[in-house]
């Protein structure tokens, strides 16, 4: 009786295991920050474009008019001028502006062959003058060029070189009474007066104020940029050079060249503004090229791998397990830990390690040497050891590849919608992402760090 009592309780004991579920205890993870960055800074060189049509405007306004001047003396030839000039007429060539203006000339003249000090110590003249004079009714004609060279000081200041390099008397002036053509005296005396108005011009041209521009889009450089579902991008420039000017169409372009050591932060911090510094030698680089970090969450990687993994039959001679679910919960010693959710012969949860390795070249992860892991190995060792097989682990494998394309190409979108728009009130900003590319990862406790590297262009308008 007492052997019936045993046996049957046996094989309750039995069934009753056989249908318990596999149960095995999550392993205890560990909390792991990923090195910092500490990446070389990065060259951007931005493109940058002035307009300088207001610019010329106000030059145009603040140059006079009206040039007189002349020459009085008792013996021989004395004379007078006036030059109205018309609006100038800016060109542009690559290295310096140009700009024309035509000019209504009139002349007054009057001979005297000889004088004496006789009555007036200033002298004069022993015969009544001779006066004659050109353009008082059909004005002369006259066209003058000036050229002017601009450049950047180290201050981020304009510099101006200007030089007459044209003047001349579209008609000259004749006077057949004395049989004196004054078209070279007066050449040589309008063109002294017109010398000096070239250090007007440089005054005009180095009071625009491009510095106060400069130092507000470096300021504004240093704001975060936000990105949505990644957090802040800041480019924390820290150096600026610029190269020569380029003139065109009413517009002056530069490349400015920007040392920046960019990074990521999932929250906006309070970083200390820092001052616009003195501009360094120029040295050409092409467009953006820095590195920053992504974070793709666990729960995201999940529903990549289940896409394949999910309700997968696995047989067993004559038992089979059904996959529900491989879950990521984390990281452990450098490597993924996965929680399988299975149902079939047995029902229930175990765990798994895995390394993640990173193909640079398809930009995919794949899992390597997966083990079970400790407490799970000894439980299954204990309640079902066929479980214990290296088919599973094969099948996990083969299937557990996260493809990251998908990821760079929503945050390259995502990164070159917020690269557009204005900077400041009198700043646009307009660029791209070219390409970006996978280069490290690094696992934390809820996500995969993704060590990007960024390629693309940047462009700034001032206007």
């Amino acid at each position: 009786m007492r052997t019936h009592q045993f046996c049957g309780t046996l094989i309750l004991l039995l069934l009753f295991y056989s249908c318990k579920p596999i149960e095995a205890l999550p392993p205890k993870y560990k909390i792991i920050v990923p090195p910092p960055l500490n990446q070389e800074p990065s060259i951007i060189t931005i493109p940058l474009e002035i307009d300088l049509s207001q610019h010329l405007k106000d030059i145009e306004k603040a140059l006079p008019k009206t040039f007189e001047g002349g020459e009085q003396q008792c013996e021989g030839i004395s004379y007078s001028y006036i030059l109205n000039r018309k609006p100038i007429d800016f060109f542009f060539f690559p290295d310096h502006i140009y700009y024309e203006v035509l000019g209504n000339f009139q002349l007054k003249l009057n001979y005297c062959p000889k004088c004496h000090s006789l009555f007036n110590d200033k002298g004069s003249c022993v015969t009544p003058r001779v006066y004659s004079e050109c353009g008082t009714i059909n004005p002369l004609s006259i066209k003058i060029g000036y050229k002017t060279q601009i450049s950047f000081n180290n201050k981020g200041q304009f510099e101006s070189s200007t030089s007459l390099s044209k003047f001349d008397l579209l008609n000259p002036c004749v006077i057949s009474l004395f049989k004196y053509d004054a078209t070279s005296e007066v050449k040589k005396q309008v063109k002294e007066e017109l010398k000096l108005l070239e250090q007007e011009i440089d005054k005009q041209i180095e009071a625009i104020d491009i510095r106060s521009d400069l130092k507000s889009t470096w300021k504004e450089l240093q704001e975060p940029i936000a990105i949505e579902g990644y957090g802040f991008l800041y480019l924390n420039p820290i150096a600026a050079s610029v190269s020569d000017l380029i003139f065109l169409k009413n517009k002056v372009a530069v490349d400015i060249n920007l040392k920046v050591a960019p990074m990521v932060s999932t929250e906006a911090l309070q970083l200390k503004a820092q001052p616009l510094p003195d501009l360094k030698e120029f040295k050409k680089t092409k467009g953006i090229q820095m590195a920053i970090d992504i974070s793709a969450s666990y729960d995201s990687l999940t529903a990549i791998v289940n896409k394949e993994l999910r309700g997968k039959e696995l047989k067993f001679k004559r038992k089979k397990i059904i996959i529900s679910e491989l879950k990521i919960e984390g990281s452990q010693d450098n490597r993924m830990v996965f929680s399988l959710h299975f149902e079939g012969t047995k029902s229930g949860v175990f765990y798994l390690t895995a390394l993640p390795v990173l193909d640079t070249l398809t930009q995919k992860i794949s899992m390597e040497n997966m083990s079970f892991e400790i407490e799970t190995k000894s439980l299954l060792l204990k309640t079902a050891r066929w479980l214990f097989n290296d088919r599973i682990l094969q099948e996990l494998e083969k299937n557990a590849i996260f493809d990251l394309n998908p990821y760079l190409i929503d945050a390259q979108k995502t990164i070159t919608k917020e690269l557009n728009g204005s900077l400041t009130i009198d700043v646009d900003m307009a660029g791209s992402i070219e390409e970006m590319r996978i280069k490290e990862i690094f696992l934390t406790s809820n996500y995969l760090i993704l060590r990007s590297e960024l390629k693309g262009q940047l462009k700034l308008k001032m206007h």
